[in-house]
């Protein structure tokens, strides 16, 4: 199939204070926030490397490319983006090992449309329904499954792109109840100088910022985080994992000022999680 700059860019996290419980460093365990780092990681990860490729074509793992089934391809304007295509991921097209040192399944769907189907152009349209990413690591604390639900909506051109990502991830880990994760973000994206965005090729180096909300739900506890971008995800485009982003700082901020600082530290690095509190 062929490659199109499609969705994605980044995840984010956002809002302004705990929604059902008070918002008090004692609400924010220790666990849970790394849980929250974990998950804001995983979220970035996954939505940028799907900028730049089309939706059976998701994730860049080893023979990960055309893993989907397409029911139809029709691109009525030439732009590689297709006019209303759903994309089935199914087992064991879409199973992988050797990703991270463990293995990858992927089910679910993707449906991809274009917003101006008689029109080239930078956009595109993402609805995910239960497309679910099945993680077993060699160290199980670090397995996980993720459900995604919700759409993605990709505009912009050669000089940036920008992604509004309304998303629900249910995440599962071991020993751990289930989390739900709803986001609210835009995200952007700028090529370094000299590059540009264009369907068909590969994201260039550049930068992303994220801004939006996100709410945390684990049991009866359900917290809101407002999302900053203290120093721009930088993504490598010259590194040869999954994982690009090769330096950047946000925040997720509670009420309280209470925050979770993720850092990113190189490539192919996973990022660094703390709590801060005030």
């Amino acid at each position: 199939m062929r490659r199109t700059l499609w969705i994605a860019l980044v995840r984010a996290v956002a809002a302004c204070g705990d929604s059902t419980t008070p918002s008090s460093d004692a609400t924010l365990s220790a666990s849970d926030a790394g849980d929250i780092g974990f998950a804001e990681a995983d979220e970035v990860e996954q939505a940028a490397s799907a900028l730049t490729t089309p939706a059976e074509q998701s994730l860049l793992v080893p023979g990960g490319h055309g893993c989907a089934t397409v029911d139809d391809a029709t691109d009525t304007d030439g732009d590689l983006v297709p006019d209303h295509a759903t994309y089935t991921f199914a087992l064991p097209a879409c199973s992988f090992t050797g990703f991270r040192g463990g293995s990858l399944d992927i089910t679910g769907t993707v449906t991809l449309s274009d917003p101006t189907p008689d029109a080239p152009g930078l956009a595109a349209t993402a609805t995910l329904a239960d497309l679910t990413f099945s993680f077993t690591s060699p160290d199980q604390r670090r397995s996980y499954t993720a459900v995604r639900n919700g759409t993605r909506m990709l505009t912009g051109n050669a000089q940036g792109a920008s992604l509004s990502n309304q998303i629900t991830v249910v995440r599962t880990r071991p020993d751990r109840a289930d989390a739900t994760v709803v986001h609210n973000l835009l995200l952007s994206f700028t090529p370094d100088a000299g590059g540009s965005l264009a369907f068909g090729q590969p994201l260039p180096s550049g930068t992303f910022i994220r801004s939006g909300t996100f709410t945390w739900t684990r049991g009866s506890v359900s917290r809101t985080f407002t999302v900053t971008t203290v120093a721009p995800l930088v993504w490598d485009a010259s590194c040869t994992t999954d994982r690009k982003i090769a330096s950047g700082e946000t925040h997720a901020t509670l009420g309280d000022g209470t925050y979770v600082r993720t850092v990113w530290i190189g490539c192919g690095e996973d990022p660094e999680r703390t709590v801060v509190r005030p």
